[in-house]
């Protein structure tokens, strides 16, 4: 299940986003909600969160502001998506200057969530495939190395090479 949190200064607009979507049926679990954005980093500073739904506009730290410290911190590589009641170019801009991945209008339609829901599913899935990928090629062309190591045929490359990645083997 993908982690998910609401942020957002407006109760029912959590509540509303809590309801609208069967959040097990498509993947993800609503894992916490926040009032604003310093709620949120403080949660999301100890807690894995795939994706981070934000309102833009709240008292103490807006969702920019989330996004912009979450993203020059290097603190999650959540995916994130901001809410807004203005459908202002200048705001879109900032969100899309610090990787969101969406902007969507208050009031949120049902059909619009879900899609966006679908594709992080989509990328989450594909960059854990990606990262396993990676980890098989690392492991095969440590033992690549290992081989050569083992048969007398290295050089310093491969002897450096397996003296630097022996934490890839089991």
């Amino acid at each position: 299940m993908l982690k998910v949190l609401l942020v957002d200064d407006e109760p029912f607009i959590v509540q509303g986003l809590s309801v609208l979507i069967d959040w097990k049926k498509e993947g993800f679990e609503v894992a916490a909600t926040a009032a604003n954005g310093q709620e949120a980093l403080e949660y999301i500073k100890d807690n894995p969160t795939d994706l981070v739904i934000a309102d833009i506009k709240m008292p103490v730290m807006t969702g920019i502001e989330l996004l912009e410290k979450i993203r020059t911190e290097n603190l999650s590589d959540a995916y994130f998506v901001i809410l807004s009641g203005y459908s202002d170019f200048t705001y879109a801009r900032q969100a899309i200057r610090c990787k969101c991945m969406d902007y969507v209008l208050k009031p949120v339609e049902k059909e619009e969530l879900l899609t966006i829901l679908r594709k992080v599913a989509h990328m989450s899935m594909r960059t854990r495939l990606d990262a396993q990928k990676r980890q098989e090629l690392e492991h095969a062309y440590l033992a690549r190395n290992v081989i050569a190591l083992l048969y007398g045929k290295h050089d310093r490359q491969n002897l450096e090479y397996v003296k630097t990645h022996m934490h890839l083997s089991e």
